[in-house]
């Protein structure tokens, strides 16, 4: 396979899509991305170089793609209403099924899958450091992405080299947790949620889309890849750090009960429990992060 593929993309208007595109496209690669709204898509991602479809029947059967990068899903800071896990499951675990079968009965098969997943794989966990590895502990956000991902795996029976990115906090410039964080961090309502000892792993939005391209051209990489910096914090570190940065301060604590009367389970999983993960397979792969501590993530955010 040469260096320039033939990809399709879904989720690729999202917070992490419409960064990855652009990079895949200043590569060379051919890009197919599939979205619910072509003209929306065609506002947020740059036209040249990216063929748009609302369905996968569009595809010419002559199409060959080397490569498959499934991002697609709601978003999951939401409360959890049982119709709201059911738009979750829908938008990850349906779009991919729709994708097997789209190419179980597609000539041409990928030869690269790499697909969206979540560290909420491994339940709320206490202070040890989290591998690709460890034992995950039952939890909604749990069942979520191991339903996702063993969608996903059966795309090893097109011959595909399957990647699972379990991808922690995503911090960016303009979108993801900091868009929602800035709000009341600017009117002095920043502070830790609950005990704030609870970890926080996060990765910043360029090294996730190196990890991506990673994956892409690294036949070594397989299965699950833990997607966080190699330096997780506690939320109380996290809020210090960003208060310091934004000038502002990080004095009021967030009730955990307040947290549970505002979004109920998905609180009580995602936000006031913590996991500190570790990027274990990419660290052995001797992938090296630009940003691999949180103030020099914040600092290139925000420009300082």
């Amino acid at each position: 396979m040469g260096s320039q593929m033939k990809i399709l993309v879904t989720g690729g208007t999202g917070f992490i899509g419409s960064k990855l595109c652009p990079s895949l496209l200043s590569k060379g690669h051919q890009l197919y991305v599939l979205t619910r709204n072509r003209l929306k898509a065609q506002k947020i991602l740059p036209i040249a170089g990216i063929q748009f479809i609302e369905q996968l029947n569009e595809i010419p059967t002559d199409v060959h793609f080397d490569a498959v990068i499934n991002l697609a899903g709601a978003a999951i800071v939401h409360r959890w209403t049982g119709a709201y896990k059911g738009v979750l499951k829908k938008s990850r675990i349906g779009i991919t099924q729709g994708l097997m079968t789209f190419f179980s009965q597609h000539q041409y098969k990928p030869t690269i899958w790499i697909n969206g997943s979540a560290i909420g794989y491994y339940g709320p966990q206490g202070d040890n450091g989290i591998s690709e590895t460890d034992t995950p502990n039952p939890s909604f956000s749990h069942e979520l992405c191991l339903a996702w991902e063993q969608e996903a795996l059966k795309a090893k029976g097109f011959g595909c080299r399957v990647c699972l990115l379990r991808t922690g906090i995503v911090l960016g410039s303009d979108g993801g947790v900091l868009a929602q964080m800035r709000t009341p961090f600017k009117a002095g309502l920043g502070g830790p949620i609950a005990t704030g000892k609870q970890w926080m792993s996060w990765i910043h939005i360029d090294d996730l889309i190196r990890i991506i391209q990673f994956c892409l051209e690294n036949a070594s990489v397989e299965g699950p890849v833990n997607a966080t910096a190699p330096k997780p914090v506690t939320n109380q570190e996290f809020t210090r750090i960003l208060g310091k940065i934004w000038h502002r301060p990080t004095l009021l604590r967030m009730p955990a009960f307040v947290m549970l009367i505002l979004y109920g389970q998905m609180a009580k999983e995602l936000l006031i429990s913590g996991q500190k993960v570790l990027p274990t397979k990419m660290l052995r792969e001797k992938f090296v992060f630009t940003y691999p501590q949180l103030t020099l993530a914040l600092e290139a955010i925000e420009g300082k």
